[in-house]
């Protein structure tokens, strides 16, 4: 089965990043694919390069680009969510004229038009707000 997640919760303000985490790995365990992950609203702040964790805390950046590379995962921030929480590519930061990008190289910056291709090429959509 082919699986489209949708993560809404903040970085470390929501449960639901580590629990989409959990449920995807379940998920590739169980023989699923996980056709994209896509960070929406307040969870576009995953894709910021520049997230410090404590040593003793979960590193949901770190975390989600392992899965990423190991499982060709993609992983997408809505474009204007995450612009609005201060996450840019170069391109985008030049853009706007910013000093620098703080991206997190296994992320990319799309509009909702991915979510909505994704969705289509899965057979479920789960959603963790």
């Amino acid at each position: 089965m082919k699986i489209n997640i949708l993560i809404n919760g903040g970085l470390y303000s929501s449960q639901s990043a580590y629990s989409a985490w959990q449920f995807a790995h379940a998920a590739i365990s169980a023989g699923h694919e996980i056709t994209q992950v896509f960070f929406h609203q307040d969870a576009a702040g995953h894709g910021n390069r520049l997230a410090t964790v404590m040593s003793d805390e979960f590193d949901a950046v770190e975390m989600w680009s392992r899965l990423s590379v190991k499982h060709a995962v993609p992983l997408v921030l809505c474009v204007s969510a995450a612009e609005r929480r201060g996450v840019m590519s170069q391109e985008q930061a030049a853009e706007w004229g910013r000093e620098g990008d703080n991206l997190h190289s296994s992320f990319a910056v799309q509009g909702l038009g991915a979510l909505l291709e994704a969705t289509l090429a899965a057979d479920r959509m789960v959603t963790f707000a």
